[in-house]
């Protein structure tokens, strides 16, 4: 199994990049009348650079980066060690390491509906945007709003029934918890198996039996990491040249930009072929060229693999989780504040830009906290693996079939 070290740099960047996507997404969506629907014509060119950025755009697509992330991440420690201990600890680890940060995301939430009132709708109301005039796709009455409740969703209601009345970014941690649960399940026994038919071939059973209905098929996109997983582990990933690599980079971030809601022409080929369901598998697929990438050429590896790719992924977290808060309250805030002055454009980006510096300055308190936390849970559960861990490593690797 190859140092995972330095090697996962490169992912952490990645899964930043992905953060930032969501944001920016979510911005549009509050701060623009037509939000990432408008398609221009008439310029040529142009218009063919404007689709390609609206298509970045995609907040869908960033999400199934998240899962298919996770997916890769949380398979890879079974390469190695898949005692039934091991899947048992990974399963009560996972609701804690989640709960404590959107505990901390729906309570900040609550201060800020309690400060801010109904402000976003004011902004809403002058600017015309549906997305902003529904608190993000999560109606709210703040009257009605409490701690209490605030700790409830954070602690459970988020994760057993997808409330998410605080903080709607949240939708996607029902199915990360129950998503990882099912790698965690999974994967020690596609690792197991030595056959890669068998392995592909319960794989495409276990997405036929998901389904393409919600909140199921999400979870191809945690099955596409566990296969990128295997492949990382035994070596199997292909060593990228620059032009290979620069080829199915530019494939990849096209097929990231593909949805059906965005009537734009780049994408008429795919809609063409695919049916209306298959955008989850179209996003798994560009994710996961990506990441071959990304691992694969030693030039992309060196560019994500800085400082600044190791920040954007501790940070990723806390800015998924606080963005959408923020730029309902103090964004819609600062947009009223300069409207009058600026216009709807110029409060817009004044919004923007607010609710960017501050997701930012909140997102490294939070991520301190959420190493933190990570390293407690690690310690108090590191005994339970260490007591059991008396049957000799080759055994273990010789145990599949």
């Amino acid at each position: 199994m190859p140092d995972t070290g330095r090697k996962l740099i490169p992912l952490e960047g990645l899964r930043g990049i992905a953060a930032a996507i969501v944001v920016l997404y979510h911005l549009v969506l509050a701060y623009t009348p037509h939000g990432v629907g408008a398609v221009p014509h008439g310029h040529g060119v142009l218009d063919l650079l404007t689709q390609f950025i609206l298509g970045m755009l995609n907040g869908g697509a960033a999400v199934a980066v998240f899962f298919v992330l996770s997916g890769f991440i949380l398979s890879l420690p079974f390469a190695r060690d898949r005692r039934p201990v091991r899947v048992a600890v990974a399963m009560l680890k996972r609701w804690p390491r989640l709960a404590c940060l959107t505990v901390i995301a729906c309570l900040f939430a609550f201060l800020l509906i309690s400060w801010s009132g109904l402000e976003y709708k004011q902004a809403a109301h002058v600017i015309g945007a549906q997305w902003l005039a529904t608190h993000g796709n999560s109606p709210i009455r703040p009257a009605h709003l409490t701690w209490y409740e605030a700790l409830r969703e954070g602690l459970v209601n988020v994760f057993m029934l997808g409330e998410v009345k605080f903080d709607s970014p949240l939708w996607t941690m029902r199915i990360e918890l129950f998503g990882s649960f099912a790698i965690f399940l999974f994967a020690p026994v596609l690792f197991a198996l030595r056959s890669w038919g068998l392995r592909l071939g319960l794989m495409a059973l276990a997405s036929w039996l998901a389904g393409t209905s919600y909140p199921f098929t999400f979870f191809t996109d945690f099955l596409c990491g566990t296969l990128l997983a295997m492949l990382f582990a035994e070596n199997r990933l292909p060593a990228l040249g620059n032009k290979s690599a620069c080829a199915l980079g530019l494939l990849g971030l096209y097929l990231f930009s593909f949805t059906y809601e965005q009537t734009l022409l780049m994408h008429a080929p795919l809609k063409a072929i695919l049916p209306g369901a298959c955008s989850h598998y179209v996003w798994d697929a560009g994710a996961a060229l990506i990441i071959i990438v990304l691992l694969g050429n030693p030039t992309m590896r060196r560019v994500f693999s800085g400082g600044w790719a190791v920040w954007l992924g501790l940070l990723s977290f806390p800015i998924y989780l606080l963005h959408g808060p923020i730029l309902l309250s103090a964004g819609a805030i600062a947009f009223m504040a300069g409207v009058g002055q600026l216009g709807v454009a110029g409060a817009a980006l004044v919004a923007a830009f607010c609710s960017i510096v501050l997701t930012l300055i909140c997102a490294v308190p939070l991520a301190w906290v959420d190493q933190g936390w990570t390293r407690l849970l690690s310690r108090l559960t590191k005994p339970l693996t260490r007591r059991s861990a008396r049957q000799p490593a080759a055994r273990l690797e010789t145990a599949g079939l």
